[in-house]
């Protein structure tokens, strides 16, 4: 391992150094493309507990397309969610062949500041997960749950936590086409969508907005809005995938609360930090019939955050219920608070 290139708080062993040089293999990181890979470097400390470091490319075609002035979190919850894989392949012995889902995620942005963008300086830190549970079913680990906090810029930035299941290939195959099974798949048809004005959702690339409104693109009723999916898109679709990917209905989650707050007025410009995610993972979501979003915007916090509620809705039943808290820019940070001496 290198000596790490960024600052460093308290998050790292004082004795444990970890690098930028390079990033892992991408099979590890579960990506196709080198480009997508985010997590730089690893290491296992005890059995429970693991380090690793993570740098995002500063002219990341998606990642980089965040208000002006901020990196996005999610950015830095993409690369958490790139180490649980690496964490799991390196360091616990899961073929990399092995099928895993994602059955429920948390993130909140502890320090706003973390996130300013300083110069030239790319987002960047280090991560750290313990592993606070392991279900079992004889030998075999079928689930496991994790606690995490990352640093970036010697700053706590963001604390996670997640539930992942297990499952053999065989398993999964036939899980999928009983679910697959008991959907009317043969008679869904998809809603002709207009994809919302970037602006809308906070974002600056068209290609980038992933949620739009049915028909000729006129306001939706009760703050619903369709999946819009492009599945040539370079990041949401890195590899070819049997359901909708989890990062695209959770980026459309978010997209959603910005556009549902910027129409009830709780955001001044549409235009927001993300700071927190709830996301229960209830279904898998099938490309042939349409993904719903209903949202609901609740009132401010004390510190300015705004939660918006979020269902993600494929044939009436829910597939995603979570939330979304966001911070208006006002209340963000503009600038990093020199540190102390």
């Amino acid at each position: 391992m290198t000596t790490s290139a960024a600052r460093t708080g308290g998050l790292l062993p004082w004795d444990l150094s970890l690098g930028f040089e390079q990033t892992v293999p991408r099979a590890l990181a579960h990506r196709s493309q080198i480009g997508e890979v985010f997590v730089a470097d690893s290491a296992q400390t005890s059995e429970d507990d693991h380090y690793l470091s993570f740098q995002i490319p500063r002219a990341h075609s998606l990642w980089s397309d965040a208000p002006r002035g901020h990196h996005d979190p999610f950015a830095s919850a993409e690369a958490a969610r790139q180490a649980i894989f690496v964490m799991l392949h390196r360091h616990l012995g899961v073929p990399v062949q092995l099928p895993f889902s994602l059955q429920r995620i948390t993130l909140r942005v502890e320090a706003p500041e973390a996130y300013v963008r300083e110069g030239t300086r790319p987002l960047q830190g280090f991560l750290h997960y313990r592993v606070t549970g392991r279900e079992r079913r004889g030998a075999d680990v079928v689930g496991m749950r994790l606690a995490g906090s990352m640093e970036i810029g010697g700053r706590p930035a963001l604390s996670l936590t997640a539930q992942l299941a297990f499952m053999s290939q065989g398993d999964y195959d036939v899980f999928r086409s009983y679910q697959r099974a008991r959907k009317p798949l043969a008679t869904a048809r998809l809603t002709p969508s207009t994809p919302l004005p970037p602006a809308a959702v906070g974002r600056g690339d068209p290609r980038n907005v992933v949620i739009g409104a049915a028909g000729d693109g006129t306001a939706p009723a009760a703050d619903r809005y369709l999946l819009v999916a492009d599945r040539t898109h370079p990041a949401f679709f890195d590899h070819e995938y049997d359901h909708v990917p989890g990062p695209l209905m959770v980026e459309g989650m978010r997209q959603a609360a910005v556009a549902a707050a910027g129409r009830a007025g709780a955001l001044r410009a549409p235009s927001a930090l993300l700071t927190g995610c709830e996301a229960d993972f209830l279904d898998f979501a099938e490309f042939e019939a349409d993904l719903a979003y209903e949202t609901e915007v609740g009132a401010p916090g004390a510190d300015g955050r705004l939660p918006v509620e979020v269902a993600v809705r494929q044939f009436g039943n829910r597939v995603v219920a979570g939330r979304i808290e966001l911070l208006p820019l006002g209340h963000a940070p503009a600038s990093v608070p020199e540190e102390p001496r």
